[in-house]
């Protein structure tokens, strides 16, 4: 509209000077070289207008000539990139749907017209691992190594190969390598901690879990099941080194994060009874007994109480499965106590539920053991039988794969899964007596666990009382 009307504003223009021209009369004389021309004004003026316009003509022809190759040019390049988009979303499609040749065709021609765009190469590396090609892949994610905004991609991918090929070393190089440029990125901290873990730099994955949390790349649950594993392994290295009191300390802080971790217990258990600190190693086993039952708990405690009577010991024993009465565990331990004792009664009524119905190989074991020392030889045969089809009691056994460990590690020795083994049944039903409702625990708590100079919650306070209440045991 505004150029309408100043068109209209110029022709009105024209119109008025064209008009008073005409009202005034005049001659324009032109004398050059000899030649003498003489016009009217207005035809002055008419031919002065059209040589204005000629001029203007021509110089915009220069013009176009001069720049029309830049133009051209220009032209050219928005169409390749025009094409150039649509083959990198078709192959980005492409990549999406798992078809790596049409990925890889449009990842060439998004080449051939972006020329050496970031995306192009992270187009071009995925096309090349899904059609199995991982050597140019790995060239594809070296190259974005060059390029800053492009290096995060290229460690990503780089990572991944490293990861399948079983490569830990190389793998843990380039994760702290990304956790430089990216330390906030989920998925990153989480696999730099399982690297670090598979390499057995326990205080550095520790720490990684510290960041996690600080970061809230990870929730208190899972950071705590993680932390409580990584101190119960520095505290089986420090053990090993000679330091007793580091190995009691972070075994204890261990379990201030994960009162279920049963071979943490066992372990602090051990360390408490080798320190001559009797009482205190068996309030810990009874109060882990509560959260999970386990042979390991047992036999630490058994070697607690070596030196008493068969009677005591009986005593001592029920008292420890009155924590757990119903479970299996408890009702083993309770047996083989009152067999020792000769209290054979109470050891058949401990194991007639777990015999009634498709009974183990370890409760035919004691059955048997019953049977001869209360009614002779003869009777234990019938469960000597049993035990050669009897299925084998529970083990620890890889949530995540099902391979069978003869012991608790923090790594499956099958599939490398971190954390995953878990006491069940080899068939597949698990034993796992579901754990309390426990408190949640202020890190002041867990400090204190650590140094004994404030008390601690009840459920805690007995395992790490101070040393002197326990030279009387």
């Amino acid at each position: 509209m505004t150029r309408i009307f100043a068109a209209f504003i110029v022709l009105v223009g024209a119109a008025f000077v064209a008009t008073w021209l005409a009202d005034r009369e005049g001659v324009v004389s032109l004398s050059w070289e000899g030649v003498q021309i003489e016009t009217s004004l207005d035809v002055a003026v008419a031919g002065l207008a059209v040589l204005v316009v000629a001029s203007a003509l021509l110089y915009r022809f220069w013009r176009w000539l001069r720049r029309g190759p830049l133009y051209l040019s220009a032209a050219r390049s928005r169409s390749q990139s025009r094409k150039g988009q649509l083959a990198l979303t078709q192959g980005m499609v492409a990549v999406a749907a798992g078809d790596g040749v049409a990925a890889l065709r449009y990842a060439r021609q998004a080449e051939t017209f972006l020329d050496d765009a970031p995306l192009t190469m992270l187009l071009s590396a995925q096309a090349a691992q899904i059609n199995g090609d991982e050597l140019a892949a790995r060239r594809y994610f070296a190259a974005m190594l060059d390029r800053p905004e492009m290096e995060f991609l290229g460690l990503r991918g780089l990572l991944t190969q490293a990861q399948r090929a079983g490569s830990t070393e190389s793998a843990l190089n380039l994760a702290r390598r990304a956790f430089v440029l990216k330390p906030k990125t989920p998925w990153l901290l989480t696999a730099l901690f399982d690297l670090e873990a598979e390499a057995g730099n326990w205080v550095e994955a520790g720490r990684v879990i510290d960041h996690a949390v600080r970061q809230k790349a990870m929730t208190v649950e899972e950071a705590n099941s993680r932390k409580a594993v990584t101190l119960f392994q520095q505290a089986r290295m420090a053990r090993g080194n000679g330091d007793g009191v580091a190995a009691r300390r972070l075994a204890l802080e261990s379990l201030t994060l994960s009162p279920a971790l049963v071979p943490a217990a066992a372990f602090a258990g051990d360390i408490l009874l080798a320190q001559g600190k009797r009482r205190r190693a068996m309030h810990l086993i009874e109060q882990a007994w509560q959260i999970q039952p386990h042979p390991d708990l047992g036999q630490i405690y058994d070697r607690a109480i070596a030196d008493e009577t068969p009677e005591r010991r009986l005593q001592r024993i029920e008292r420890l499965a009155a924590f757990s009465a119903d479970d299996r565990q408890s009702r083993i331990s309770v047996a083989r106590a009152a067999i020792a004792a000769k209290h054979f009664d109470e050891a058949r009524k401990a194991l007639e539920p777990l015999a009634a119905d498709n009974p183990d190989a370890e409760t035919c074991r004691l059955m048997a053991d019953l049977e001869e020392k209360s009614k002779g030889p003869a009777f234990a045969r019938t469960w000597l039988a049993h035990l050669e089809k009897a299925p084998s009691g529970p083990r620890w056994v890889c949530t995540v794969c099902h391979h069978v460990h003869a012991g608790w590690d923090a790594h499956c020795s099958d599939c490398r899964s971190f954390n995953s083994l878990r006491w069940r049944a080899v068939n597949g039903r698990d034993v796992l007596v579901p754990p309390p409702e426990m408190p949640e625990i202020p890190a002041s708590d867990i400090a204190a666990a650590v140094d004994q100079s404030t008390p601690l919650p009840p459920d805690l306070a007995r395992n790490i009382e101070p040393e002197d209440r326990d030279q009387t045991s």
